[in-house]
């Protein structure tokens, strides 16, 4: 998994306690800035599974999002440029 969070940014805290928290290993380096802010970016890498088809919950359409799957069952949804979307809760299975 790779993900975009702007430096200062509160995406990044959130990203970064949740993976502390569930006792994922993750790297960051700088990724240049935020074409549309202005902002340093960081690039957060982590070795988690992806998870296919993103359950619609997530997705407008198919393809819009990618969901990668943390150890307890949470999902980080990204758009496709790597862009923190949101730390979610996975649906329940059917």
């Amino acid at each position: 998994m790779v993900i975009y969070v702007t430096q200062a940014g509160s995406e990044r805290k959130e990203l970064e306690e949740v993976l502390v928290k569930e006792g994922v290993t993750y790297q960051q380096c700088p990724a240049g800035q935020d074409r549309e802010l202005g902002s340093p970016l960081l690039e957060i890498q982590a070795n988690l599974p992806e998870v296919f088809p993103v359950p619609s919950l997530y997705a407008q359409s198919e393809g819009d999002v990618r969901a990668w799957r943390l150890p307890s069952g949470r999902l980080i949804i990204t758009d496709l440029q790597g862009n923190l979307e949101q730390i979610a809760t996975s649906p329940p299975s059917r």
